[in-house]
């Protein structure tokens, strides 16, 4: 399969190295957004600031979980094309 400016991916490496890179930033973000939520929780049960008020951090939450959305939608695309092209290839 050569690379054409049409295809997503160089060759299977490439996108083997690309799910993995995309998971690894999909789970950064996913801990990251725990993190906060947590930061937040902690901060209202102490009922002190820190750092941001506990509202701001829940909102920090949310927004770290909705950027964690496009890598997990990345990997499971690139996930379904080589699953793809292994049918492919054991079809022919």
């Amino acid at each position: 399969m050569s690379y054409s400016e049409n295809e997503p991916f160089k060759n299977r490496e490439h996108m083997v190295a690309e799910v993995g890179y995309c998971g690894r930033m999909a789970w950064y973000i996913t801990i990251l957004s725990l993190v906060c939520i947590v930061v937040g929780i902690v901060s209202d049960l102490l009922g002190t600031k820190l750092l941001l008020g506990s509202t701001t951090w829940l909102l920090l939450a949310v927004v770290t979980a909705v950027l964690s959305i496009p890598p997990q939608m990345y990997r499971a695309l690139a996930r379904h094309l080589l699953g793809m092209e292994l049918i492919k290839k054991d079809q022919t």
